[in-house]
């Protein structure tokens, strides 16, 4: 009778290929193990949980780090436009200034010739 209450539960394969005195000494391992199993496939699930959420998190960071390559290239790019931008100002500049020079040192050798008459 007691070996019928465990082979309901445990599988009479395992029951008969054993040499258990008592039918109760069987069940409390079998719990035991039971509870193994299934504590092992909760864990099993949370890694691969977690698994997929380092994955996730990896990809966002790849994406980020272009996005921010992307940002540094362009603003580099900006950069250097704007330096050509300034030096072609400044060179407009000093032309400006030369021909300005140029038109005094004119206006000022006219003068010495009316100044001499």
């Amino acid at each position: 009778m007691q070996l019928s209450k465990v082979t309901s539960v445990i599988p009479k394969r395992i029951v008969s290929s054993l040499n258990i005195s008592s039918v109760y000494e069987l069940t409390p391992t079998y719990h035991i193990v039971r509870k193994a199993r299934m504590q092992a496939t909760e864990l099993a699930r949370e890694r691969d949980t977690l698994n997929l959420k380092a994955e996730t998190l990896r990809d966002e960071l790849d994406q980020a780090k272009r996005e921010v390559a992307t940002v540094r290239r362009s603003i580099a790019e900006e950069k250097q436009s704007l330096e050509q931008r300034l030096d072609e100002e400044r060179k407009g500049k000093e032309r400006v200034r030369q021909q300005l020079d140029t038109r005094m040192e004119e206006v000022q050798r006219r003068k010495s010739k009316f100044a001499c008459l």
